[in-house]
């Protein structure tokens, strides 16, 4: 097989499978499931409410839809097992609410244990899976691989917001609970995306770094656009997955 074909049949292969989302009434999340449905990927939606779909996505024939107004956590442990049955990858674009209820009442993991029941809900070691989820700049790689970019006036304040605001809370415990799952189990690999402060403009040039290239006090600026068409490259490219495979990349507009 020449390398042409080689790269066709990977691309075919890719195509095939099939991509649980979480989130995609949302922000980030219709901008992942537009992009990947242009490219011809297979989509499952996991939907409080289908009517909240982008347009482009609605009716869609590769497109799946299962809506539960309830939410996916409330799914037991089988119904959550033969939800993410049959799919390669998953993308989690969860996050709370602006308000007091999205911010302080349950469920105020929302994002850690999402990740908790996609892991716990693998049949047997052999099955292996794909996540991709979305974080914040707010959060630190757990191996300290950031260095020295926040000064400590910066280190106290997210402090204070890990104790006393639950959504950063919970974007913390999910990269840790990323990096414990990944680092036991062979078969789970991730890439966690961290964005800088988030814009509503159309898609433009981006860069992507192994590590924060600024605190929350001096932020960048990054399009829901391109971070959607970020993640789905990463459903999508088989290289580009291999080069962020169990990272967390900060994305930033590049102009």
């Amino acid at each position: 097989m020449s390398p042409a074909e080689s790269t066709e049949a990977v691309k075919l292969s890719l195509m095939e499978s099939k991509t649980l989302l979480f989130g995609a009434t949302g922000g980030i999340g219709s901008q992942v499931c537009t992009r990947l449905l242009d490219r011809g990927y297979r989509v499952t939606a996991f939907v409080r409410s289908s009517s909240r779909l982008p347009e482009p996505c609605k009716g869609h024939p590769l497109l799946t839809v299962v809506e539960d107004p309830r939410g996916h956590l409330a799914l037991c442990g089988r119904e959550f097992k033969e939800l993410v049955d049959g799919h390669d990858t998953v993308v989690q674009c969860l996050g709370h609410n602006l308000s007091f209820s999205g911010m302080f009442l349950p469920p105020r993991r929302l994002c850690r244990d999402t990740v908790r029941k996609i892991c716990g809900s693998l049949n047997g070691p052999n099955q292996q899976i794909k996540l991709i989820v979305i974080n914040t700049e707010g959060v630190d790689r757990p191996d300290g691989g950031d260095g020295s970019v926040r000064g400590c006036c910066e280190k106290v304040i997210l402090g204070c917001l890990k104790c006393c605001i639950p959504p950063h809370a919970d974007n913390v415990a999910t990269l840790s609970c990323l990096d414990d799952l990944a680092s036991s189990n062979p078969n789970i690999s991730f890439c966690a995306v961290r964005p800088s402060d988030l814009v509503d403009k159309e898609p433009s040039k981006y860069e992507v770094h192994e590590t924060l290239q600024n605190g929350i006090f001096n932020a960048g600026e990054t399009s829901r656009s391109n971070v959607g068409e970020f993640m789905a490259s990463l459903v999508a490219d088989e290289t580009l997955w291999s080069k962020w495979k169990n990272k967390y990349p900060h994305i930033l507009n590049a102009e």
